[in-house]
């Protein structure tokens, strides 16, 4: 039973949304050993998270060298169409992630994404915008162990306060 839950708490916590902070508690909560359901739970997000930012680097890449290959060989004759520009919407999201990066930076990010966005998304957002999967990787991760430890912490602690 143990392996099993272990299991599901990586699977879990490798999830987008899913989050450790939400499946270590509920394995602590369930009697495992908050030991390794802390463990097992951050494994499973940091390893989704690394790969979120590795590939999310890689597709940026690629994405940047196509755009810039068609703009390069794209007609100059004045009777072409020019290249449809990106929409409002999509234009207005960009604007408003990179005024939070400004702003807050990749802490502030890291810090509020198993909040608010996701593990997963905070990297590849972060990467979206130009930082390197490798620092991504290093906020999001270390932001994503305080967060985990915390909520083992507080987890046991009400169990505690429970059991009394």
């Amino acid at each position: 039973m143990e392996i099993g839950g272990l299991i599901g708490v990586f699977l879990g916590g490798a999830l987008p949304w899913l989050e450790a902070i939400i499946v270590i508690p509920a394995g602590i909560v369930a009697g495992l050993n908050p030991v390794a359901v802390t463990v097992a739970g951050l494994t499973g997000n940091l390893l989704t998270v690394a790969l979120t930012a590795w590939y999310g680097e890689r597709l940026r890449r690629w994405w940047l060298e196509r755009r810039a290959r068609k703009v390069s060989s794209a007609p100059a004759a004045e009777g072409e169409p020019a290249p449809a520009p990106t929409s409002d919407r999509a234009a207005a999201r960009r604007e408003r992630i990179r005024r939070i990066l400004n702003r807050w930076g990749m802490p502030g990010l890291a810090v509020l994404g198993p909040l608010g966005i996701g593990t997963q998304l905070s990297a590849a957002v972060a990467v979206s915008m130009g930082v390197t999967a490798r620092r991504a990787t290093v906020w999001v991760g270390t932001a994503t162990l305080v967060w985990g430890i915390l909520a083992a912490g507080l987890a046991l602690g009400g169990m505690d306060l429970f059991a009394s």
